[in-house]
């Protein structure tokens, strides 16, 4: 019986490999691809463009690891946009002689991060945090905070085991934290057509360095409009008052800021002593945390002053926690700083306020014996 696959019923045709010298285009191709990707990196520094790091929650992640490997050396940055935009990482590492690290997270409490921190029996330094009063009133919020510890679940404890997949991912991301055509998470198409052929773009006014320290350039920005639109938002305005010139705007907001009532912020209390216990963990091991509450300006300072009335809740806070804290008010070299936006410095100001952070916080100088020091006393004083 004949097969149906028999070798009679198989045709095959062989095709020959066409010749030629197929070197010299490759080379010439690959001359011409890193000619365009120069001459278009050169024309977006021209245009003041700069290469900018995507915050993500994989960065964040291998900065948490750092915090826990450097043990009591470590100068651990905790908080949200104020404390990545307003501290100058090189020089608060200069000034202090500790490796900073940086775990601020736009937006998000500082409550779970510094919970996590205080589980962590390897966190032994100095923590800074970034205050807000609204955040001690809801310790239950839910923000980007949750996606960000997720991740450092996910990979904490984890062997690094380097495949295909972990160095592509290595390489693509250190290209594209070093070039600006990928500068905000773009690409060199979009850079090309929304920057390059846009004769109306303007360079970037906020920036994230590798080690998720921000810089914010205000003079990009249209004022004072985004000053305006940062007072509504911070102080709760949705209505927008109608104006015929920058000053009557200006004046209506400040009216409506001076109707506004104390925020109601019922588990305050509760709150601020389970904020309280986080700090006693960490204390314990001989680690050291500070609050500190940052600059603001103008409407939204006084906005900020009739929500929270600083002895009803930032001196409540202060007692509870019982260390270290710090507010702006208190110390002349940062009060007379102005926020552009109201809420956040210009980088201009980043090494002023930072030092000025170090000269009153001489706690962040401390090394291993003042944090030995302190869990002596600490644990005589329980005994």
């Amino acid at each position: 019986m004949r097969s149906s696959t028999s070798n009679s019923d198989i045709h095959l045709t062989h095709r020959a490999i066409p010749g030629g010298r197929w070197l010299a285009p490759l080379v010439a191709a690959g001359f011409l691809g890193v000619l365009a990707i120069a001459g278009q990196e050169f024309w977006l520094a021209s245009r003041g463009f700069v290469p900018t790091v995507v915050d993500s929650a994989s960065s964040w992640a291998h900065e948490r690891e750092r915090a826990s490997t450097l043990g009591s050396d470590a100068l651990i940055l905790v908080g949200s946009s104020r404390m990545q935009l307003d501290v100058d990482l090189g020089t608060l590492g200069d000034l202090t002689g500790r490796p900073t690290v940086q775990l601020a997270i736009d937006g998000s409490s500082f409550v779970p991060v510094l919970a996590d921190l205080a589980a962590d029996d390897r966190v032994r330094g100095a923590v800074v945090v970034d205050y807000q009063d609204h955040v001690v009133g809801d310790v239950h919020r839910h923000d980007s905070a949750e996606t960000y510890l997720a991740e450092w679940n996910r990979v904490r404890d984890r062997p690094f085991m380097p495949d295909f997949a972990t160095t592509e991912k290595v390489l693509s991301g250190f290209v594209h934290d070093h070039l600006r055509s990928f500068a905000d998470g773009a690409s060199p198409f979009d850079s090309l057509t929304l920057r390059l052929l846009d004769p109306q773009a303007t360079p970037q006014y906020l920036i994230t360095l590798p080690g998720r320290e921000r810089r914010a350039n205000y003079a990009r920005v249209q004022m004072p409009q985004f000053y305006f639109a940062r007072v509504m938002r911070n102080a709760g305005i949705t209505q927008t008052p109608q104006a015929t010139s920058w000053r009557e705007f200006n004046d209506a907001l400040a009216r409506q800021i001076d109707t506004l009532s104390v925020s109601s912020m019922p588990a305050f209390a509760t709150n601020a002593a389970t904020v309280a216990g986080y700090v006693r963990q960490i204390e314990r091991r001989g680690g050291h945390v500070v609050f500190v509450m940052f600059p603001r300006s103008g409407l939204v300072r006084a906005a900020d002053e009739r929500l929270f009335p600083r002895g009803r809740y930032w001196s409540a806070f202060a007692k509870a926690v019982e260390t270290t804290t710090l507010d702006y008010r208190d110390v002349p070299a940062m009060a007379t700083l102005v926020c552009p936006d109201g809420s956040h410095l210009d980088e201009s100001d980043q090494v002023t306020f930072t030092r000025a952070l170090v000269n009153a916080v001489p706690a962040l100088r401390e090394g291993n014996m003042a944090g030995a020091a302190r869990v002596a006393s600490r644990n005589a004083s329980e005994e």
